[in-house]
């Protein structure tokens, strides 16, 4: 995403599907965003502005496909809700604005950036470089633009979470929503405390900006909330859906929660707990013979997927794909069928990562990272390109649960032993390895987090590993990483900052924007360190 556009706000309109059926509004038209430079956009009183419409946006998609909508009469809003109907119209806004999260890859790079997985190449961009660095500062747009983007999310499930059990209709769909909606708000949240810490816990909507000015709760509270809303969820959600409406493809279901809970719960240390909710999805998915598959355009939602976010090529619903192998390179190569000449802002592959497959065997190497000889050292992320897309439009969704993580994290939860081992060497037999057991070197967690690694490079799932560790392996990783990347800063132009950092302890969490603090009038806290 070119930071001198912002992302695609979203806009207050309304919309309709192609059978005339009458929706919230979707994300603003991306052949029309904002020309204005974003940094103007997020002075403190231009982000009372824009967060105020992220805020109180609707949004909406063709229930059909989630996806297809044109604009109609606007809908009033605050009148809405008030059939079942109406709240699955609502509910279909919440995931548009969870799509808004992952589609400009703005989040991709304040999580998987933040891993020793990836690094940066040629960038002007120092917002970044201080992310790749652990140099944030609370001003950094990125962590601006997610940060809005989230709570906008957040905002749209709270509405139909407290507007549901006022609704006419029929009373089991209108549990389902709601269930929905506690699904992304927890999955949201997840991804909130884990990359600031205690965050402001807003769990009623609201369409006066001067309500969001919530103190932080702790991490703890943060985390009990998440769990509340999955386990009530879980009760309400269906494990598959029947498809006879058409409008269930990509909707969240029993095996997403629990399978979310048992991951919130090793995150948060109790494995126990993590055990008890895997063991109940562990047997309903199965992992697709090849991995290639996982993420190839077309074999959206398989046997493997539990949970993931969908794009529409149509409709460039996200610069998610296409960004992680240099345009130039990607055609030169054959790689795309054509493309845009804008060149990549995602990070390239560490020499750390390529050498951790150290089986040349492993079958999931070529469906990772691919390297050009003469070209940049490191690798480029292969694994979510569509080989057939003519732009940014590619058909790939973004997996964000499935079932090999269901294995590896029941596997983590039990901890040494037999029934761990036999998770762990079903996801390895896939890649054509051989089995591990007590016997082979290193600890059992070591041995856990390589597999980790190596089977979700670039999923978004390895710096949340990372942080499960001991706080100072953590930061050992990591310093050994920054060390190895020096050399990434004789390619990096226009960035006047820091060009080394160690990380310390208070780094392990963002800044919270600076904005947000601004504009609550001092009731929202930054981070220590910050």
């Amino acid at each position: 995403m070119d930071l001198r556009h912002p992302p695609n706000l979203l806009i207050p309109r309304t919309m309709k599907s192609s059978n005339n059926e009458k929706l919230l509004s979707g994300p603003a038209d991306r052949g029309a965003p904002l020309r204005n430079n974003c940094r103007q956009c997020f002075t403190a009183r231009g982000l009372r502005v824009v967060m105020f419409v992220l805020l109180s946006s609707l949004v909406g998609l063709s229930c059909d496909s989630f996806l297809d909508v044109e604009p109609v009469d606007r809908i009033d809003a605050p009148s809405f809700f008030s059939t079942d109907q109406e709240l699955l119209i609502g509910m279909n806004g919440v995931y548009a604005a969870q799509r808004s999260i992952y589609g400009s890859g703005t989040i991709y790079n304040i999580i998987e950036g933040r891993s020793d997985n990836t690094g940066l190449d040629h960038t002007d961009q120092a917002e970044r470089v201080e992310i790749d660095i652990f140099a944030e500062v609370p001003g950094n747009l990125l962590l601006d633009i997610t940060w809005a983007a989230m709570y906008n999310c957040i905002n749209l499930a709270n509405t139909v979470i407290v507007r549901g059990p006022d609704a006419e209709g029929d009373a089991a769909l209108i549990a389902r929503i709601v269930g929905e909606a506690k699904f992304v708000r927890a999955f949201t949240y997840y991804h909130m405390v884990n990359l600031w810490g205690g965050t402001p816990l807003r769990i009623t909507p609201t369409d006066d900006f001067e309500e969001t000015a919530v103190a932080r709760s702790s991490e703890a509270e943060v985390y009990d909330q998440i769990v509340r809303d999955l386990t009530e969820a879980a009760t309400v959600l269906p494990e598959t859906y029947d498809g006879s409406s058409g409008h269930e493809v990509g909707r969240a279901t029993n095996s997403a929660a629990l399978t979310l809970l048992g991951k919130v719960e090793l995150q948060r240390g109790n494995a126990g707990a993590a055990t008890a909710a895997l063991r109940q999805v562990v047997s309903r998915h199965s992992l697709l013979s090849d991995y290639g598959m996982i993420h190839s355009p077309g074999n959206d939602n398989s046997a493997e997927s539990i949970f993931e976010v969908s794009f529409n090529p149509a409709n460039q619903t996200g610069l998610f794909r296409q960004h992680f192998i240099p345009q130039s390179v990607a055609v030169e190569l054959g790689i795309v069928a054509g493309g845009s000449t804008r060149e990549i802002l995602f990070p390239f592959v560490t020499q750390d990562l390529i050498d951790a497959f150290d089986d040349p065997n492993d079958l999931r190497i070529p469906y990772t990272f691919g390297t050009v000889e003469g070209r940049e050292p490191g690798g480029y992320i292969t694994k979510f390109i569509d080989t057939s897309a003519e732009s940014d439009g590619a058909d790939v969704n973004l997996v964000l649960l499935r079932h090999a993580d269901v294995l590896l994290s029941l596997a983590e939860s039990l901890g040494e032993g037999g029934e761990a081992y036999a998770l762990i060497n079903e996801v390895r037999s896939r890649a054509s390895l051989a089995d591990i057991g007590p016997d082979t070197p290193g600890s059992f967690m070591e041995k856990l987090m390589k597999e980790r690694r190596l089977e979700f490079a670039f999923e978004m799932h390895r710096w949340f590993d990372l942080v499960r560790l001991p706080e100072a392996q953590t930061i050992a990783i990591m310093n050994a990483q920054l060390a190895a990347q020096q050399t990434t800063f004789q390619r990096i132009t226009n960035y006047n900052g820091p060009t080394s950092f160690s990380l310390t302890p208070e780094r392990l969490v963002y800044p919270i924007p600076q904005l947000e603090i601004d504009i609550s009038g001092g009731v929202v806290t930054q981070n220590p360190g910050h």
